[in-house]
């Protein structure tokens, strides 16, 4: 009993037309019961800014259904919204609204319920879309359940605000803190090479030594043997240095060599050249000196 026809065919006698609205961050759903160009009946409802015109297209179709189910007239419903209608055609649906409407429809074989084209002067459906914008200021207020994208929004900010705290306030991984300050759902861009770089998690003697998988944590070159060392410094890695910052500067050198394409290029080159040449850069423990 829901005609998806593109074509506009009123039963003589009542028509309901409904509407949805939503205006900045207000809400409505309506729906006028029309006999010819005669109103019968008003109906507007102010939903919660987080309803969206989805379901208030919904919710002012079931009411009108519910408001025909109570005569004993052969009623037929009318929507612009073929997305609304064909939630409720569907023995799939979803949505709450659209499976109470269906059972409405099943106990009530009074009503049919139609699609019509928006905005071309229908006049019932054009006072269904007025009285749908004046709901979203006097409709009476009604609640129904936020939709499930809009909890999921929700629970994602929320996540992502309890991630900051957790970022900002934890003991480990402050090397990565300082070049990436803001936690995010996608991943940054960086591959092996550069991941142990930042966190200072690789071939470097100060990481080793921590681990007690070297007796010292100096290079071969005799100087303390951090990734800094090694792309600013050492004697063994000229060939792939960066600018050495002051001490000062140091957080900034990182920022901008980790956010720096060319400088991460060189990066990695150089996590290369660690990998192979580690005889030269790690001597044996007990030849440190």
């Amino acid at each position: 009993r829901i005609s998806l026809k593109k074509q506009f065919l009123p039963v003589p006698g009542l028509n309901i037309f409904t509407d949805g609205s939503k205006i900045e961050d207000k809400t409505g759903s309506a729906f006028c019961v029309m006999e010819e160009d005669t109103t019968k009946y008003e109906w507007m409802a102010q939903l919660s800014p987080f309803n969206t015109v989805f379901q208030a297209e919904l919710l002012a179709i079931k009411e009108a259904c519910l408001w025909a189910s109570k005569t004993n007239q052969q009623i037929k419903v009318w929507s612009d919204s073929e997305s609304s209608l064909y939630s409720i055609a569907s023995i799939d649906t979803k949505s709450p609204i659209a499976q109470q409407t269906q059972e409405i429809l099943l106990k009530s074989t009074n009503i049919k319920l139609g699609w019509i084209k928006a905005h071309v002067g229908y006049s019932g459906n054009e006072a269904a879309d007025a009285l749908a914008k004046k709901a979203t200021q006097e409709g009476i207020p009604t609640f129904i359940p936020a939709p499930r994208n809009h909890i999921k929004s929700l629970l994602q900010k929320e996540s992502i605000i309890r991630w900051q705290k957790e970022w900002d306030n934890g003991e480990t991984g402050r090397s990565v803190h300082n070049v990436l300050p803001k936690v995010k759902p996608t991943s940054t861009p960086w591959q092996r090479p550069e991941i142990m770089f930042v966190t200072g998690h690789g071939p470097f003697p100060t990481y080793l030594k921590r681990f007690n998988i070297r007796s010292s944590d100096s290079c071969g070159c005799g100087k303390l043997g951090n990734p800094l060392h090694y792309a600013t410094s050492c004697l063994f890695t000229t060939s792939y240095h960066l600018t050495k910052p002051s001490a000062d500067l140091e957080p900034l050198w990182w920022k901008r060599v980790m956010n720096n394409n060319n400088s991460r290029a060189k990066i990695k080159k150089l996590m290369h050249f660690i990998a192979e040449n580690e005889p030269l850069l790690f001597p044996k423990d007990g030849d440190d000196n």
